[in-house]
């Protein structure tokens, strides 16, 4: 068996992002920038009124009381047609520009309009306040946004405000999801006796369509080594990275790796020293990397967050392929009385505090369905409450 470490740097190093692509801004969304983003146009674009109310002079406006003539409006996406001369004030609206000779805006919830027409201060104004400046955001040639950057909707807004109409990304990467073994049946179909429903489609699916990917769900495979072969054929032609779950052991009817190498494919490593998770190998096909899950549900989602969707972030070319890790500090103690490190199912909360999500048994879903993210825990270790841990998450959690 190999470490956690070493089997994610052999899984990272041979890969390479996908090819890249001008994409637009509403197509772009979960992709990463091959190119990155400055800006073409100042945002704002001119001074403008951080809300409405009435632009006037500061100096003429140093406290309640003052009455001012309205003489004209501005609204956004209008420019004032004149300056605004002394002794006067302009209705503004939020986004509008200033008008020449006003260096402020009083909010309209301290004006009163007086019978006359004219607009009364209920208090005074400083200079410059309630406007925002050109560029303040930024200016034109502003580095916005890197290579490697996931296009999330700020990414996207902020690309947009920019001047942007696209963006050059790599491609989505396309995902091929294999599931093998006899006893799977869809679900929601009726079960015979030694059957039980395929979770682990929907389960990786659904991991790497959260994480941007294209993916495709192929037949579950039977444990039969000519069917096993056909369907791995199909996925190494059909995407950009297969995982595969189930079929990974050395049992009479674990047929994956066998078909794998009567293929031609090549094995990198087939024993990591995890919890859960030992039967977990890495290798290629025709430059298609292989990413091979063991089926019991829980040991399939906790290697694919820690083998297969960081092979997918080097595939989609961000900056970081590591999972994300936020600091918690333990409420209830954690163990882990075996010779492997385990990656326990735990629950954190709003306030910091970690806890298991249950059972850790590798058949157990409904601890992983409590669970929002894993604490790595050493072998051999007991963890007292108030021990700070890092909780890995994942996308979604």
């Amino acid at each position: 068996m190999i470490t956690y470490e070493d089997a994610l740097e052999r899984v990272l190093k041979p890969l390479v992002p996908v090819s890249v692509v001008s994409m637009s801004l509403t197509d772009a969304l979960g992709c990463c920038l091959a190119e990155e983003v400055t800006a073409r146009v100042e945002l704002p674009g001119f001074d403008t009124a951080s809300m409405d109310g009435y632009a006037v002079r500061a100096s003429e406006v140093p406290g309640g009381g003052v009455c001012l003539p309205c003489c004209f409006e501005v609204a956004a996406g209008c420019a004032a047609d004149r300056s605004l001369g002394a002794g006067e004030c302009a209705r503004i609206l939020t986004g509008a520009p200033m008008p020449a000779g006003s260096d402020a805006v009083v909010m309209q919830e301290d004006t009163e309009r007086e019978v006359d027409g004219r607009i009364r201060f209920l208090d005074g104004v400083q200079p410059w306040e309630n406007v925002r400046f050109r560029g303040e955001d930024f200016r034109v040639g502003t580095r916005l946004l890197d290579v490697g950057q996931r296009m999330g909707p700020p990414q996207l807004a902020l690309a947009a405000a920019a001047g942007h109409a696209e963006v050059r990304v790599h491609r989505k990467v396309r995902v091929v999801v294999v599931v093998c073994g006899d006893e799977l049946q869809p679900p929601g179909s009726p079960l015979a006796s030694g059957q039980i429903h395929d979770s682990n489609s929907v389960l990786l699916a659904s991991l790497f369509r959260s994480a941007g990917a294209e993916v495709v769900v192929l037949p579950v495979l039977p444990d039969q080594l000519e069917a096993t072969m056909a369907g791995l054929d199909s996925a190494v032609s059909r995407g950009d990275l297969v995982v595969t779950a189930g079929g990974a052991s050395v049992g009479d009817r674990d047929f994956l790796r066998p078909a794998w190498e009567r293929l031609g494919g090549q094995f990198d490593f087939f024993r990591v020293a995890i919890k859960p998770g030992k039967p977990l190998f890495f290798g290629s096909l025709r430059g298609v990397p292989l990413v091979g899950l063991p089926g019991n549900p829980v040991s399939t989602f906790v290697t694919a967050v820690l083998m297969a969707l960081p092979a997918l972030r080097r595939l989609q070319g961000q900056a970081c392929s590591e999972s994300p890790t936020i600091l918690g500090t333990l409420s209830a103690p954690l163990s882990n009385p075996g010779n492997r490190r385990h990656f326990m199912r735990v629950i954190l909360d709003d306030a910091g505090q970690v806890c298991s999500a249950g059972v850790q048994a590798s058949h157990i879903l409904l601890s992983l369905s409590r669970a929002n993210g894993l604490v790595d825990v050493p072998p051999g270790t007991e963890w007292p409450a108030r021990t700070p841990v890092r909780v890995l998450r994942w996308p979604g959690s």
